[in-house]
């Protein structure tokens, strides 16, 4: 019990601040990359906003290529929340093309 109280005060010493909070899918229509922040369109006209892409992620597929603009994919990805609760920073860790 000792060993998870430490494993988790250092993970959380470790942080930056952010806590990584769940591995969430969503299938998203790709809209664009603007400021570093890739974007995507959800079925119900929601946006999600992605701040970083993992490596692996993005050999399979290049974000910056314009032809992917319009196409549905899922997306996999980490959500971490900052300590006081209002930023949200999102990664791209994998993408599945669905058209």
């Amino acid at each position: 019990m000792k060993t998870l109280l430490i494993a988790f005060v250092l993970i959380a010493a470790t942080s930056k601040g952010n806590i990584v909070q769940d591995t969430v899918r969503v299938n998203g229509i790709y809209d664009r990359h603007e400021d570093g922040i890739y974007y995507f369109k959800g079925d119900k006209g929601e946006i999600y906003e992605f701040h970083d892409i993992t490596e692996e992620a993005s050999e399979a597929f290049d974000l910056m290529d314009e032809a992917l603009v319009g196409k549905l994919f899922n997306i996999t990805f980490t959500l971490e929340i900052g300590e006081d609760d209002d930023m949200e920073y999102n990664t791209i860790i994998g993408l599945k093309l669905l058209e």
